[in-house]
């Protein structure tokens, strides 16, 4: 199958404003819209490669998250709920009564909330390494127990506004580092030594709202499966989330999955992929999905 030989597609950034939080919006591309949900410390720039990669399908719209980047926090304490509540008002903002939706990582926790809650609107779902349960998860019940005290303890503002401190010193933020790294297990291809510093005490709050998302989420398997087309792509050496069950739990919801397995060693590349490797790596699958479920 042939590869389009082109340049990125411009793209353009903007405020919407909306009920529960004022988005900063990244906007590329013709056609269809898909919605892209984030995930965990997501600013623009670091998805703009893949917006434009997908804009060769779709009239791509990513938002930053309530509480991250430019977009305000929510006046509640953050959730998946929320959202997916803020999905439907983007929507229906934008004026578009049906539309795709694609998550990556807890992006999928996210894509898979707001698909529930909007799934008579969705036309196609894609899903990229993505968190769907805490039974995903690699850790022993021990870690589990343990996270969990760790985020109970950093709801505390004055824990938040510490660590911020932390983060912004140049002396300890090593230290910082070091710490989330060994309370996640998180891989050294994530860039906290370029995220951390930039974060406010807002993202660390909504930072432990998904943390303790991720340790407690189970979405409730429907009596019939949903026949949405899902592009599900996940490296079967991911070191964050167990493939095979991830795997399972999305075929446990969609009758009508195109399953991607990848080899990369990682969960999230060193840096973001650029759009000629994206058109490399994934344009023929991607290409052929949207063929079959056009």
């Amino acid at each position: 199958m042939h590869i389009p030989d082109i340049s990125p597609p411009s793209h353009r950034t903007y405020f919407v404003d909306l009920p529960l939080s004022r988005l900063h919006i990244l906007e590329v591309g013709e056609g269809e819209p898909l919605i892209m949900v984030p995930a965990t410390i997501s600013e623009w720039e670091d998805w703009l490669t893949l917006a434009q990669f997908m804009a060769q399908w779709f009239k791509v719209y990513f938002f930053e998250l309530p509480g991250h980047g430019q977009s305000t926090p929510f006046n509640e304490r953050f959730s998946s709920h929320q959202v997916a509540e803020l999905v439907e008002q983007l929507a229906d903002k934008l004026g578009f009564e049906r539309f795709n939706l694609m998550g990556f990582s807890f992006g999928g926790i996210l894509a898979m909330r707001a698909f529930k809650r909007l799934a008579n609107r969705i036309d196609r779902l894609v899903l990229i390494a993505p968190c769907l349960g805490k039974s995903a998860l690699p850790y022993s019940q021990t870690r589990l127990r343990m996270l969990n005290r760790v985020i109970r303890h950093f709801e505390r503002p004055r824990l938040q506004s510490g660590f911020v401190k932390l983060v912004r010193n140049p002396h300890t933020v090593s230290l910082a580092v070091s710490f989330v790294r060994l309370i996640g297990r998180l891989e050294r291809t994530i860039p906290l030594r370029r995220k951390l510093p930039r974060i406010t005490v807002n993202t660390v709050a909504v930072l432990m709202a998904q943390i303790n998302e991720i340790l407690t989420t189970e979405f409730e398997v429907e009596e019939k499966k949903y026949e949405t087309p899902c592009y599900f792509a996940m490296s079967i050496y991911d070191p964050l989330l167990r493939f095979d069950t991830t795997l399972h739990i999305a075929e446990n919801h969609f009758g009508n999955l195109n399953a991607v397995r990848l080899t990369f060693p990682y969960h999230q590349p060193p840096r973001p992929f650029t759009f000629e490797e994206l058109n490399d790596g994934f344009y023929n699958t991607v290409d052929s999905f949207m063929r079959v479920n056009a």
